[in-house]
């Protein structure tokens, strides 16, 4: 009896416990695509507009190459590429990413170079090694 008593005590408990926990909704990952002519094609409005920096420091630039990067029509060798190569063009304030085979050894050729303007995020050239 008191075995039984304990087990309902421990099942009442758990279910109000359980009971208790928030159920929290997970994120609407539901997102509407629509196509056709854009209705406000005020590109050179500038009220509203973000004037703040597009791609401010290396990470931002590796995460927006990687996603041309993976958007591309690329050959089954070029799938295995992987981010290589960061460099930063003071001047010019451009993000040059490099992609390449996933190994410790520098080849000449066989990567693919994307060039990202600091300022806007505009994809400036896509190109690839000899």
């Amino acid at each position: 009896m008191k075995k039984n008593t304990i087990l309902l005590f421990v099942v009442i408990l758990s279910f109000l416990s359980l009971s208790a926990c928030k159920n929290i909704p997970e994120e609407n990952n539901t997102i509407t695509y629509q196509a056709g002519n854009y209705y406000d094609k005020n590109w050179n409005d500038t009220v509203g507009t973000y004037t703040g920096t597009a791609i401010p420091d290396k990470e931002t630039a590796l995460e927006v190459a990687k996603a041309i990067f993976s958007g591309m029509d690329t050959s089954e060798n070029m799938r295995r590429y992987v981010p290589k190569y960061i460099f930063y063009d003071e001047k010019d304030e451009i993000w040059i990413v490099s992609f390449g085979e996933d190994s410790s050894e520098t080849t000449l050729g066989g990567d693919c170079n994307i060039a990202l303007q600091k300022a806007d995020g505009k994809v400036l050239r896509i190109w690839f090694g000899e």
